[in-house]
Formats: C-alpha cells, structure tokens, sequence
C-alpha cells in the first residue's frame, strides 16, 4: 500500500479540518475527486503548480498557508532521501573542473593541514547562492585531501528544502549504515549512535560530507559526535548558529576561471576570449549557468558561443535559455525562492527593480513601501543567509543579475505592469526626494523643498555625503530619468541642493551634464532666475570640470543675460564672477577684473555674503597676477580675516572660501620673499583642506607649501612633506581639478 506523502497528509488535514468531503473540494477548486483522492493517498505525489494553486484557493488558504501548502507540494518524498536507504551514493568528481584554486588551498589548509593547538579539526561550512557549485566543490576538497589520507568516505544527502528533513538520529542511522561492517540495526538514540560511530572510526577514519543541510538543529549532535573527523557540510543557508566551525563562502568564479571552464566545456570554441568573456558575465560567472550554457553549445556542433550569445543579449530571455537537459538555473534559484515567506518572497521581488551593482537598506524599503526599516533589514539578512542575495559591507547588499531577472519575472506574475511603473515613480521620487535633503546639508540657511516629498532623512552631513556618493549609481539614472520626464522643478531643486555639495566632490565626472540638464529644464519652466543659477553651475563645471574656460566665459554670459531679464542682482553677481574667474585662467586681466568688480557691486546690492567674499578673493587674485603682490595680500588677509569672525566661519561655503584664500596667500607671499607668512598659510590650508576630506585639495595646497618649504631653505621639511604627498596621489588626483569657486 503507497504511504501518503507530507503534501497528502497536510491536504486531508485541511480539508477535514473544513468539514469538506472530497465532492466539495473538488467543486470549489475545479479539480477532479480522483486527483484529490490520489494526492491524499499517495498515489500522486508530484501535483502541478496550477493544481496547487487551485486547491489552496479552494481551501481558503492565506498567505503564509498557501507558502507552507506550496512547499509540501514540491517536497520530494521521503523515499528518494538518501537516509532511508541502505547507504548513499556520491555525486561523481567532474572531470572537467575548473578555478576554485584560492577556496580549495584555502579548505585544505583546514581540513588537511598542520593541527592547532586545539587537536579536533573544525567542520568545514561551505555555503553560497544557487548554482555557486557547494557541492561540486566541496567533492573535489575531499578528493584532493584524501590522496593523502586513506580516508573512508561518507556522503549523505538531506535533501534541505524537504518539508519534512531527516532528524539527527536518522542522519545518523544513515552513516552509521556506510561504515565499512557495521551492523544495519538501526540505533536507539544518539547516545548509542554516539558509540557506535566512534568506535568503528578509531579503527577506520573517514571523511564525511554532509550536502545540502536544511539547518543547524539537523546536525549539530552529529558535529558533536563527529568532532575530531574530517567533516564538510554544504548548505545554501550560512548555518550561522553553528560554534565552532570553519566557514567557506564560495562566490561567483572569477572572470577568468569562468572563461576557462566554457573552453573546457565547449570543444568547438574557437571564439576570442572577449566573447567568452561576455557569456560569463551574462552569466554571472555563476558554474551552473557556465556549465548549462557550455553544454547548450556543446550538444550542438552546428552551434558557435556566438550564436548563442546573440540569444542571450536580450535580458529577459536569458533565463529561458539557461537549460540543457534536467539542468536549468531557474529551477536551481525557485527551490531556494519557495523557502521564503511571503513577506520576504515580496521584498526579493520588488527589489529585482533596482539596478545597479549594490543598494542600501533605506533603498530596499522604499522599493517595497516599507515604513519599517528594521523589518526590512531582517529580511534582507534572511535572503542573504539563503544566498538569494550578497552582502557586501555595512547595510550594502548585491542582487546578482540572474537573481534580478527571475526576481522581475515573479514580480510580472505576481503584480500587473500598472502597478511596477507605480512603484518605479515611486522609487524615483523617494531617490531624488533623498538626494535634495541630502544636498541640503551644505548650504547654509537652506531650507528644503524636499521635505514635502518623499524620501529619507540624515542625521549629519558626513551621513549625507556618505549616502549621494554611495548611492550615485541610482539616484544619477534617476535624476536623468526625471529630466527626460519633463519633471523640471524636480530636477531644478535637486540640481540647486546639489551645488555647494559638488565642491567637496569635484572629481565625480558627471556635473557638466548633470548641471546642463537642470539649465534646460529651467529654460523650459520660463524661470529667467532658475536659468541664470543653473546657467552658472554649468560655467562652473566647464572650469573645474570639463576645462573649457571659453565655453565658461560664453555660458557665464548667457547667466548674466538670463538674470538681468529676472532682475536677480545675486545671480547677476555670480554670473559675472564665473565671467571672471575664467577670463583669469585665460589671463585675460582685463575683462576678469571688470567682472570681478561688477560681480562686488551685484553682490554688494543684493546683500549676498557669500558671494561677495568669492568675488574679493577673485579680485585679489587677479592683482596677484598683475605683479601687485603687496596690494593682493592686504585685501585677501582682510577677506579672509572678515570670513573667519562670522557666525558662520564653519561652513562649507566659508571653508572653500578660506581654502581660496590660502592659495592666494602663499603665492603672493612666495613673490615677495615673506616664506615665513607662506609656510604659516600653507599649514592653515593643508588643514583647512583635511578638513573637507577631499585629497585633491590637500595635494594642491601641499604642492605650494613644498614650495615655500623650498624657497625658505627647509629643504628636509620638503622632502618629508612630498613624501606625504606620494602616498596621498592616485590616479583619481588630477591638475584638472586645481580651479575651485575662488581658487586657483
């Protein structure tokens, strides 16, 4: 007689749990009286996913019962687990392995290698996402290890997505039954388990290899009774409750191991490695993938990788094509997919829409509308542990691509395409609304728009910065997204939030285009005021930026133009200084210091301070390259002593201000012999520039006080000092980036 399966026995239960005879559950379902009866009986044992679902509609399910009703249903049955026999069969070595050298030298230093202090060897973990090869490496581990020593080998299978897994005791019975003689009476409990074991492996050692553990409760006792064994369990969970172990997490196959492995699988490959190189990264460097897409090809002599990579360019198919035979990596991801409950299965499938290498945890709980951060914290930790999701440092995480395209696929099944693009705006809004208030921490006197929209709040500045430049990858695809829109008074904002922030960050690379955006959005909305301010971050960039001081000077008139139609003299001001500031790169004295004047003047009626002390920095430099090198140290020490006694001395737009100043100063005080004065500015600057956290200033600054060093005849301190300078300098440091509002 057939025994019901887990599935079959949770089906009658909830259906005579509802007083439902068979009759009624097959007219509420739509499924026949004669598949119902052979599920319950066993008879049935692999139900179809759209029987499933209809039988849980038919039995009222929720959520959480219609998760725990699924799970059963795709349960094998407790026959084909590997503890129920009379022993078990390993998976055979690949003949074709590849990489893994750094993870295997690694393990067999554990495994293998001189004892601790401590003489019992620590079990070995090796978990990773689906597909990542746990078990086919961790064979290979043991195949190396045991040229050497003579081992007898375990191996059991617990099958950890089973509804139902293999109890302690059972793991047991079932090793027990492998040793070389031993009795096949099952033992009573661990205890003699616990005996019998180790009194056959001090006569005969072995290895054991535990695949595929459904958790730590499962095998903790046999860790214990098998301490000082050589010991590897795979899992797709990390089993962070284990004590005492060793832990390898096997990651994606580094590019060139991937590339290797496709040469071994395909016999026919002649393609360059350019190509196989792309097919990997289509494949996330994944081994299944590899292996699934080596196999496609290789199956086919008529077929080149090419061929097959033109399939795999369109994204959404690429799943698709990732089968050969029984081997499909869309099936490898839904056994660890239909582990989760449903609340978690929701955050996997709405955070497949955000792109980009890594996100953030506010990020994720605005992509699934979560107010709770902390909740959305746990379950990002819970797809981590099941290896649907890397973690990557801090609150980082990476959802690899192939994750991202089965996670879009359930999210199509689950929502209609009205809601994602509700939800995408959402996120859209959410990242831009982020971006302004974290903008606004480095303008004084700023108060945000943003705070009536969307988005998360930041305790400090240092958090503002950290969050715009590790979220940049987002919020920039965003914030284009959003000028292709038409949203223009969103992208003005934002862009208006942003400018003092883009002076502690100059070497991002994109503020030239990001400016340009905000200016034509601006034309667009008719806002004469908003063109000339955006207008002028553009001439900014194309100073500091883009190195096209010309263009500045053509882009600073149209500003200049564009705020007198607003009648704005704050933005008449700054146009005119961006005028001036870059006809002094171009040594063009003359206009530079009419602009810097009129720039004084339009400050001056305007009552901008900030401004005005720019300006006269400006003016100051520009007497600096007159020769008047007397004149420009009286007025920039006077600047910079007025700059320093306000209330607000310690602000961003007051530091760079300082830091311009300090320039200035130690030219100028270089040209008239006073290298005391210089090097005691230099110091001020090199500190002023720490204090911005941005080494391309401090690099600037120190390359003039090496100077002064020089010309003072402190020729050790120069040295000493350029040596420091070494060490900051990388390739992100760049002479492109010497100009600074104000500086030179």
């Amino acid at each position: 007689m057939t025994e019901p399966s887990p599935f079959g026995l949770l089906l009658r239960s909830l259906r005579v749990g509802q007083n439902l005879t068979l009759e009624a559950l097959a007219s509420r379902s739509g499924v026949s009286v004669r598949t119902i009866g052979d599920l319950e009986r066993g008879a049935s044992v692999s139900p179809q996913r759209r029987t499933v679902d209809a039988l849980a509609d038919g039995l009222g399910l929720d959520a959480a019962d219609q998760h725990a009703f699924l799970r059963a249903a795709r349960a094998r049955p407790r026959a084909a687990l590997a503890g129920d026999g009379p022993g078990a069969i390993s998976p055979h070595r690949v003949f074709d392995f590849s990489g893994r050298d750094a993870e295997i030298d690694e393990a067999l230093a554990i495994l293998y290698g001189p004892p601790a202090p401590d003489p019992q060897r620590p079990a070995l973990i090796i978990s990773g996402a689906p597909g990542i090869g746990k078990t086919t490496v961790a064979i290979e581990i043991l195949e190396r290890g045991g040229q050497t020593s003579g081992h007898h080998n375990v191996f059991l299978g617990l099958d950890g997505f089973s509804s139902s897994p293999l109890t302690p005791l059972q793991v047991m019975t079932a090793m027990l039954r492998q040793l070389p003689g031993a009795e096949q009476k099952p033992p009573a409990d661990l205890c003699e388990a616990r005996a019998r074991w180790r009194a056959a492996v001090d006569i005969a050692p072995v290895t054991v290899l535990l695949d595929n553990v459904a958790n730590e409760a499962q095998i903790r006792p046999i860790l214990s009774i098998c301490a000082g064994d050589v010991v590897v369990v795979t899992s797709r969970r990390s089993l962070a409750g284990l004590e005492g172990v060793r832990r390898l997490r096997l990651g994606p196959l580094r590019r060139q191991e991937s590339i290797s492995f496709l040469r071994r699988l395909i016999p026919q490959a002649v393609t360059d490695d350019d190509s196989l190189g792309e097919v990997a990264g289509l494949c996330d460097d994944i081994p299944l993938a590899l292996r699934v897409v080596g196999n496609r090809i290789a199956s086919r002599p008529a077929w080149t990788v090419d061929d097959l990579l033109g399939r795999m360019r369109t994204s959404e198919d690429r799943l698709r094509l990732l089968v050969a035979g029984d081997l499909a990596v869309e099936t490898a991801i839904s056994l660890s997919y239909d582990e989760l409950d449903p609340r978690t299965a929701a955050l996997f499938r709405w955070i497949s829409l955000i792109d980009g290498r890594t996100f953030g945890a506010h990020l994720a709980a605005a992509a699934v509308r979560s107010a709770d951060l902390a909740e959305v914290e746990s379950r990002l930790d819970d797809l981590t542990d099941l290896g649907m999701l890397e973690a990557r440092g801090g609150d980082r995480y990476r959802l690899h691509d192939l994750m991202r395209l089965f996670g879009r696929s359930k999210l199509r099944m689950t929502v209609g395409p009205d809601e994602i693009a509700r939800r995408r705006d959402h996120v859209r809004s959410w990242l831009l609304g982020s971006l302004e208030r974290a903008g606004a921490w480095y303008e004084p006197m700023r108060e945000p728009t943003a705070l009536g929209r969307t988005g998360r709040g930041f305790v400090s500045a240092e958090a503002a910065a950290a969050w715009i430049r590790a979220e940049v990858e987002h919020w920039w695809p965003a914030y284009t997204e959003a000028a292709e829109l038409g949203d223009d008074a969103v992208v003005c904002d934002v862009a208006d939030a942003l400018h003092w922030y883009s002076d502690i960050w100059m070497t991002w690379g994109n503020w030239h285009r990001f400016y340009s955006l905000a200016a034509s959005a601006a034309q667009r909305l008719g806002d004469p005021a908003k063109e000339a301010a955006q207008l002028g971050y553009v001439a900014w960039a194309e100073i500091v930026e883009v190195g096209d001081r010309e263009k500045a000077v053509i882009t600073g008139r149209s500003a200049l133009a564009a705020a007198r139609r607003a009648g704005d003299s704050a933005q008449e001001g700054w146009a005119q200084y961006y005028i001036g500031w870059a006809s002094w790169t171009l040594d063009r004295l003359v206009d530079a210091d009419g602009a810097s004047l009129a720039a004084i003047d339009a400050f001056t009626a305007a009552h901008e301070t900030t401004g005005l002390e720019n300006a006269q920095v400006l003016s100051s430099m520009i007497k600096g390259k007159r020769g008047q090198f007397l004149e420009s140290i009286a007025a920039t020490e006077a600047t910079l002593a007025r700059v320093r006694s306000t209330e607000t001395s310690d602000s961003l737009t007051s530091i760079v201000t300082q830091y311009a100043a300090c320039l200035d100063l130690i030219d100028a005080y270089v040209a008239v012999g006073r290298f005391e004065d210089a090097m005691r500015i230099g110091e001020s600057g090199i500190a002023i520039a720490r204090s911005l956290n941005d080494d391309t200033r401090v690099l600037l600054m120190m390359r003039r006080h090496i100077r002064a060093l020089i010309h003072a005849g402190e020729g050790e301190a120069a040295i000493a000092e350029a040596d420091e300078a070494l060490t900051l300098l990388g390739p992100g440091s760049s002479e492109a980036f010497i100009f600074e509002r104000g500086a030179s």
